[in-house]
């Protein structure tokens, strides 16, 4: 069983206008709402995917309720933990599409923070689920957590257990997170940048840095790079990733279907090459959508066509 962790689900508002103008009024052409946090993409993700999954996470008052109803109209298996205290909620984000040059800006809550207690018993619920030869998926921001090693603590918990953990974060959390030393990790390419601890300014300091990385006992880096595509280590292999050329229309949640299709290619044991053309493809197809969960796969079919992948060593 693969698992998905979400520790800061939301609501996504999707505004879509014409043009977004500081201190002017803007006409909204149209609102979508949909789900927020990597966890909760990837669950959707997979579940399109064939993969059937289980989504962990955390989620507060009547919000989070809203947010487990929406999960499992996807028909995702959904076992959150939720709670009910005065005055707190899970998120609501908001998303600003201008559709005159296809820009995204969002706006993100911070969201509730989540106890000690709280994180405890996402630990116990783990510990209770899962079992050896299974996938735990650590995603998304854990910024609103009073538990700042939360990532090291669920990912060795797991390990204990036998199963293989994968990790997708950023900054300090995806930093701390590394202790555990996780099967697979998925940086864009401002976090890998963050874990270099330098910029890098080319190709060949994106491979010196997985390189890295992979002497730290990390077996797979997927580090997505936005329309320049990927570059992906597994093992001593390491391929570059020349995606097919999309007009994008919402670019958020895009590294999470990318995500989302390397972990079914690897549970299905497709060769490393076809699984990172098809998790460009979907990446694709996934920034052609208007909200940020879930793709058109047969869209994802046709891109495939005209993704290339070289491989670098």
């Amino acid at each position: 069983m693969v698992f998905t962790v979400t520790l800061n689900p939301a609501v996504d508002k999707i505004i879509f206008l014409d043009e977004f103008v500081r201190s002017r009024t803007s006409r909204i052409n149209k609102t979508l709402e949909t789900l927020g946090g990597k966890g909760t993409h990837v669950s959707i993700d997979l579940k399109l995917l064939g993969i059937e999954n289980t989504a962990l996470g955390v989620t507060l008052g009547e919000t989070g309720r809203r947010i487990t109803r929406m999960m499992e109209e996807w028909g995702v298996s959904v076992h959150f933990l939720h709670y009910d205290h005065p005055g707190l909620a899970s998120r609501t984000n908001f998303e600003i599409i201008e559709e005159n040059g296809s820009y995204c800006t969002m706006l993100s809550d911070r969201g509730p923070m989540l106890t000690r207690a709280m994180t405890d018993d996402l630990l116990s619920q783990i510990n209770g689920l899962a079992a050896a030869g299974d996938i735990l998926m650590l995603t998304g921001d854990a910024s609103n957590v009073e538990d700042t090693a939360v990532y090291t603590r669920l990912a060795q918990e797991a390990q204990e257990l036998g199963v293989k953990v994968i990790l997708d974060a950023s900054g300090p959390y995806l930093k701390e997170g590394l202790k555990s030393k996780p099967y697979m990790i998925k940086p864009n390419f401002e976090e890998l940048c963050y874990l270099a601890g330098r910029e890098l300014t080319c190709e060949a300091d994106v491979v010196a840095a997985l390189e890295s990385l992979g002497d730290a006992g990390i077996e797979v880096i997927a580090m997505t790079w936005s329309s320049k595509g990927a570059v992906v280590k597994s093992g001593g292999s390491i391929w570059r990733v020349y995606p097919a050329a999309v007009r994008a229309v919402n670019e958020a949640g895009c590294g999470d279907a990318f995500l989302s299709a390397i972990v079914a290619g690897m549970i299905r044991g497709e060769d490393l090459e076809h699984t990172i053309k098809w998790a460009a493809s979907v990446s694709g197809a996934a920034a052609e959508s208007e909200i940020t969960a879930g793709f058109d796969i047969n869209r994802a079919k046709e891109l495939m066509e005209t993704v290339r992948a070289v491989r670098l060593k």
